[in-house]
């Protein structure tokens, strides 16, 4: 017996699904989509000044704090094994709205701004704070510390008693059931009972004291204390105040050349092979196939006549070291004009305005002084930046050759229309759609104990791809449309009919893919995102495995479990809510039988849920 595939149209519940990214057999990342509309194209307020007739950023007027707020939501989940090596755990969630300082740490900047070289006494000297009336909770290293760390980091406090030192003194009170005395100094206790130097800062009420109660605090180099690295720049007090060209390693342009926009062309426009724009890992001249929004530049002849390409439309490769391949080894193409610390891209282009938007991605960097595990690409954004009008001059930096044997990915997305003012794709043109993840996140379990991520992987690494249009068909039951996406939706799905029908001309889309009119995979992909195919199929899982884990196995005779409930599911995701149990029929193709198609899904879902790190939760 065969049969024909069972399209995916049970169920219309929503949810949010994200990509893992596999590194060494890990999944290391996370991209969130929440559903908050993509607003680069806004104009911000960004301090300038001019130069050679060229706005430039007035660093010395911005700061963390008084950046533009973050567009997008979202989030980055270490890998298991990576908090060890670190110290530290480097993972982190953002949300649309918040400035740089609430989702950065320390150690992303480093190598660039090299934060790490301030003290408490230079911050406060800068921005004019008295720190004598801030609480020693709200310095961030402090969390970190333990007393052995401290004492390290600041070698006075050997030769002071511990009677001077009332943390110190608290905290041995607290932890000791035995006497001590108070009146030796710090050095002297560590040297007698050294497994003291164990004992966690963390275990005070942190807030009953000030700076000033740890003698040398604020003197000291913040990069001098133990996992400095993994602090949030909003939890060094003041440090988010400090303009950017006071930090220890002041921001500065990275070269002098200055391009005028000429023209702003949208995704028509194909074959850019003078490009400015790329990655550090694939140099700035990346050129790009199709949909090859950018801005003409003309000027000296170094620029004259190439483009700047838009990282809203296409994506290069960055990263370097492990955590190089965080989604895909991919970023927004765009240039480094003002350093590594954050990366520019060219982002929303009008051809209506005659008008172009910047926005700035940061990464993600892991090093302390036992491992090195470089930095992500720089996809932590949109952060709104500048906004030019044709004939308007723009800083470019350093014009290189490099990139040429490479070429950009489209991310699939259309500027066709789009305007300032009002863009008829504003609400689909969301920058999470360009990264589309599935998560690894090992508490995402159904009430039966499958984990849903691991389930999902397992059955998209079967499917198609996201930009997949089908044949116009019908089934048994009368309802005909066209497969969607990855994972073959049926148009004809109310779900999928509302979430098109909601966006500016998708109804126009529906009416096309009702009449089996021609439609291109990068259109369907503007009204039915990848990270809404995914919210799709999450849904769809959690209702197979609400009726299986209700059903009984056959050769158990008990309500099905752990991997035959992963068969079961993989049966009735194949065959249909009614297949029955263990089915031999095939598709179409005569090339699996149901049965066949559950033990791919079980054998997939046992590599997934390995690669996340959850096998012993699961």
């Amino acid at each position: 017996m065969k049969l024909k595939k069972r399209k995916h149209n049970y169920f219309g519940l929503t949810s949010v699904v994200i990509l893992s990214i596999a590194i060494a057999g890990t999944v290391l990342t996370i991209w969130q989509e929440r559903g908050i509309s993509n607003s680069p194209s806004k104009q911000t307020d960004i301090p300038t000044m001019t130069w050679q007739n060229t706005r430039l950023p007035d660093w010395h007027q911005i700061t963390f704090a008084k950046m533009p707020a973050i567009t997008e939501s979202g989030s980055f989940q270490a890998p298991p094994g990576i908090t060890e090596k670190l110290g530290y755990n480097p993972s982190r969630s953002w949300s649309a709205g918040k400035t740089p300082n609430f989702f950065m740490m320390l150690g992303d900047f480093q190598d660039s701004f090299q934060l790490q070289k301030f003290s408490l006494t230079d911050i406060s000297q800068i921005i004019g704070l008295d720190f004598s009336q801030v609480n020693l909770e709200r310095f961030g290293v402090i969390k970190f510390q333990t007393l052995r760390s401290l004492v390290d980091a600041i070698p006075d406090l050997q030769d002071i008693s511990i009677s001077e030192v009332k943390p110190i003194i608290d905290l041995l009170s607290q932890e000791l059931s035995t006497s001590f005395d108070a009146n030796q100094s710090i050095g002297e206790l560590l040297h007698k009972s050294p497994h003291l130097g164990k004992l966690n800062l963390t275990s005070l009420n942190l807030s009953s004291y000030n700076l000033d109660s740890i003698p040398g605090l604020s003197t000291t180099p913040i990069g001098t204390f133990e996992k400095w690295q993994g602090v949030y720049i909003s939890e060094i007090p003041g440090l988010a105040n400090v303009s950017f060209s006071q930090f220890p390693n002041p921001i500065n342009p990275v070269g002098m050349e200055v391009g005028i926009v000429d023209i702003a062309f949208g995704t028509d426009e194909q074959q850019r092979h003078r490009t400015i724009s790329g990655s550090n890992k694939e140099g700035f001249a990346v050129p790009c196939k199709k949909d090859c929004a950018h801005v003409e530049l003309s000027g000296s002849a170094s620029v004259s006549g190439k483009a700047w390409i838009s990282g809203k439309y296409q994506l290069v490769k960055g990263g370097k070291g492990i955590i190089g391949s965080v989604n895909g080894g991919k970023e927004p193409a765009g240039r480094n004009p003002f350093g590594n610390a954050f990366k520019v891209a060219i982002w929303d282009v009008s051809e209506v305005d005659g008008m172009v938007s910047q926005a700035l991605f940061f990464r993600v960097c892991m090093r302390n002084k036992f491992v090195d595990l470089g930095c992500t690409p720089y996809f932590i954004g949109p952060v709104p930046f500048m906004t030019y009008r044709e004939k308007q001059s723009m800083f470019l930096g350093v014009i290189d050759r490099g990139g040429k044997n490479s070429v950009s990915t489209s991310t699939g997305l259309k500027s066709s229309g789009f305007t300032f003012n009002k863009s008829p794709f504003m609400t689909g043109n969301k920058l999470s759609n360009l990264f589309p993840v599935v998560k690894g996140d090992c508490s995402h379990l159904h009430s039966s104990g499958v984990n849903i991520n691991a389930l999902s992987n397992a059955l998209l690494d079967t499917e198609d791809n996201y930009k997949a249009v089908g044949n116009y068909v019908c089934d048994s039951s009368g309802n005909c449309g066209r497969e969607l996406g990855a994972m073959q939706f049926m148009s004809y799905r109310s779900d999928i009919r509302k979430i098109i029908s909601s966006k500016s001309g998708g109804k126009e889309l529906l009416a096309k893919l009702d009449a089996g009119d021609a439609v291109t995979g990068e259109e369907m992909m503007q009204y039915f995102s990848p990270a809404e195919q995914q919210s799709l199929i999450e849904s769809d899982i959690t209702k197979l495995l609400d009726i299986a884990s209700q059903q009984v196995d056959p050769n158990t005779g008990n309500t099905f479990s752990k991997n035959r409930l992963i068969e079961r599911v993989a049966q009735m995701y194949f065959g249909g809510v009614g297949i029955p149990i263990d089915a031999i029929a095939s598709d179409v193709s005569g090339e699996k039988s149901v049965k066949q198609y559950s033990i791919t899904i079980a054998n997939k879902y046992l590599k997934s849920i390995t690669s996340m790190g959850c096998l012993k939760r699961d």
